[in-house]
């Protein structure tokens, strides 16, 4: 977890020098407006809102809360108008906090003041408000006052070359309702436009099916060589390309079509964004295999799932949570998607309530299979910067967003792993030895690290399986993660084509394994000095084949070692493992 050294709480930044006492408002109250650059723009435009002070006295510092609707809003930055330090700003769904303070013995700003700048993209389309809700004034001599206030500023995203208000022309950007059948719902206005930085942005027709409540939009193969002609490759050589679905009235399902070989590439040098009401997929040009399908379009569906014939106990779990389902169509045909080369990374719209923001980390993901079982997404997790629950997959079905608290009895006592534990069990990166036990102190297995350490790095098999050691059975529940490894170059074992797959890992081999495995999921590029191992008392004891990766994971605050030692020839016991895991876990998706 990233840590932050500071709250963005006004209170905590500057009760650093006094307690804070609060006191009743001036007899001529502040007030506050806010002012929008432009009040119509298309999606990709970049709008600025400045909050503005009126009657201000001796302003030292402040904290301001704004609401915004992250559907059609993306935050981009906030730049204070007082000269002194701010906090990052701290987003929280559609919630905005901040705050900033002069520094040193000075006066406070009086009168009209601009207190901040905030700048975002426009991404969706429709009426998007910016509310200001109450500002913490602070003056120079510490004292406090919040003021409620309702200001607002609204601007309205149309679509790309539409306009507001007025009836519909011959341009055929209007609306059109009522179609021969009664069953469709049409809206104009396909657009290909050149985005922020080199971005391609596509806001397609949606066709809208009443009776099964799916909105589809096209992209025709003009459309797609436009956009890839558009678009410019970044310093990867990758493009991106972005399509934004216009939101329909009672839609449960929306279905984005693309010409076949827009998915087919030989390799991915595309990234397309595809942003719809319910969820947001980013797909690789290269998820299919031309040969694998029969027709010349596929459609990628995003939907609200229906969970109604799951188990009850499943049901209660998932709750009210979002349930979406993922899904190709090649042509009518549903068909099965599973590619390991081409991970596919999905973004739901969420805002925890009061107990999940206390316990964010908790936020999970879930893969509902075939049979109605439910299987942990170990990546699944809360991004409090966008608002949504993240997760990367390479299969398409039914995914669910949970909120898990999962607990031992054994744990309660270790402070230093208790909370590590909790949130890798939750995420069904590790097990305990029954549901109330987890055994902490037991040692990890050569073969049980391996499947732990694949596990919480999701190691990609696709780059070729390497052989079975001798002493491993095929069948092995370790098998596949040894061989993945091996594959990959992360162990050659002990020697003559053996792993001791069921001896106690030493702390040194875990770290050696660990830094191998960092480096090929390109977590870990440099080198570290052995130098700094001095500081441990042990450091001479550490093997001359492991002293660069201890290095390096010390380096990187992954290893911190127990009283002032590393103890590289102990066994690792379960739960320094899953503690390591933890950091590990934590860096990936900090």
């Amino acid at each position: 977890m990233k840590r932050k050294l500071l709250s963005l709480s006004l209170t905590l930044l500057v009760s650093l020098v006094y307690l804070l006492p609060q006191v009743a408002l001036a007899e001529e109250a502040p007030s506050f407006s806010l002012t929008i650059n432009n009040n119509q723009v298309t999606p990709g435009s970049e709008i600025q809102v400045s909050v503005t002070g009126n009657h201000l006295t001796d302003v030292y510092a402040y904290e301001m809360n704004l609401d915004f609707d992250h559907t059609l809003l993306q935050f981009k930055g906030i730049k204070s108008g007082l000269s002194g330090f701010s906090i990052d700003p701290q987003l929280d769904g559609d919630h905005l906090k901040f705050a900033s303070t002069k520094v040193s013995n000075v006066a406070g700003d009086t009168g009209t003041l601009n207190l901040s700048t905030i700048t975002f993209n426009a991404i969706g389309q429709g009426s998007a408000a910016i509310q200001l809700k109450s500002v913490q004034l602070v003056d120079s001599h510490l004292t406090s006052q919040v003021i409620q206030t309702a200001a607002q500023a609204t601007t309205v995203i149309i679509p790309n070359g539409g306009s507001s208000g007025g009836s519909g022309s011959g341009s055929g950007n209007s609306n059109h309702s009522g179609s021969a059948s009664g069953n469709t719902d049409h809206t104009a206005g396909e657009n290909v436009q050149l985005g922020q930085g080199t971005t391609v942005v596509i806001t397609p027709d949606v066709k809208m099916d009443m009776a099964t409540k799916t909105a589809t939009s096209i992209i025709n193969v003009s459309t797609w060589n436009k956009a890839v002609q558009l678009a410019a490759p970044n310093t990867n050589g990758l493009k991106t390309i972005q399509i934004q679905i216009k939101e329909a009235m009672g839609a449960t399902g929306y279905i984005q079509q693309f010409p076949t070989m827009a998915l087919s590439s030989n390799e991915a040098s595309i990234q397309i964004e595809i942003v719809s009401p319910i969820a947001s997929v980013i797909i690789p040009n290269n998820m299919l295999h031309a040969a694998d399908l029969t027709a010349s379009d596929v459609g990628l569906r995003i939907g609200k799932a229906d969970i109604s014939k799951l188990d009850k106990s499943v049901m209660n779990q998932i709750g009210d949570h979002p349930v979406i389902d993922l899904s190709l169509q090649d042509g009518n045909t549903t068909i099965s998607w599973n590619n390991p080369d081409a991970p596919v990374i999905v973004r739901i719209p969420y805002s925890p309530n009061a107990e999940e923001k206390q316990n964010p980390e908790h936020i999970v993901v879930w893969y509902v299979t075939g049979d109605g079982k439910v299987v942990s997404v170990p990546n699944g997790r809360y991004d409090a910067s966008t608002g949504t629950v993240i997760f990367t997959t390479t299969h398409f079905s039914i995914y669910a967003v949970a909120f898990v608290q999962k607990t031992f009895d054994d744990i309660t006592s270790l402070d230093w792993a208790k909370s590590q534990i909790e949130v890798l069990a939750s995420k069904g990166i590790i097990n305990g030895i029954s549901d109330k036990a987890f055994d902490p102190g037991h040692p990890v297995t050569r073969a049980d690290f391996v499947v732990l350490l694949a596990r919480t790095l999701e190691l990609d098999r696709s780059k070729g399986m390497g052989d079975k050691f001798a002493d491993v059975r095929e069948g092995d529940y370790y098998d596949g993660a040894l061989r993945k490894a091996r594959g990959l170059g992360i162990t050659e074992g002990v020697g003559d084509n053996l792993f001791k797959p069921r001896d106690p890992i030493t702390r040194e081999d875990m770290i050696v394994l660990t830094e191998r495995a960092l480096r090929v999921a390109k977590q870990m590029t440099s080198h570290a000095k052995e130098d700094q191992l001095k500081q441990f008392n042990d450091y001479t004891t550490v093997s001359t084949y492991a002293a660069q990766s201890v290095a390096a994971l010390v380096e990187m605050g992954l290893v911190h070692g127990y009283d002032n030692a590393i103890h590289p020839k102990e066994a690792t016991n379960r739960a320094q493992a899953a503690v390591l895991m933890y950091n590990i876990y934590t860096r990936l998706y900090k």
